[in-house]
């Protein structure tokens, strides 16, 4: 039998603004051109964390996985995402 856990989850604030301009479609069903499009709705929009862009200059330091982490961190610090209060199960 599954054993199912409580967490407590990072959630958007009211600072990031309105969710359709936050919120994407799954990694895998999003185009360059996409994820251009969801980049220009806001500097918060999941894209960034879930699919970024590579760049040339990519290295072992820099590369998409660690903007990821960076813009995480940053948005964290910032209110942008807030953890929740109490652990919950979501169906």
């Amino acid at each position: 039998m599954a054993r199912v856990y409580p967490f407590q989850p990072f959630r958007y604030t009211e600072k990031a603004g309105s969710p359709e301009r936050l919120l994407t479609q799954p990694y895998d069903k999003i185009s360059p051109a996409m994820r251009s499009r969801y980049q220009s709705l806001s500097p918060y929009n999941l894209v960034q964390i879930i699919l970024g862009e590579p760049k040339p200059s990519d290295s072992d330091t820099d590369n998409v996985y660690t903007r990821a982490g960076s813009f995480l961190n940053q948005w964290i610090a910032s209110g942008i995402l807030a953890r929740e209060d109490q652990p919950a199960v979501f169906p």
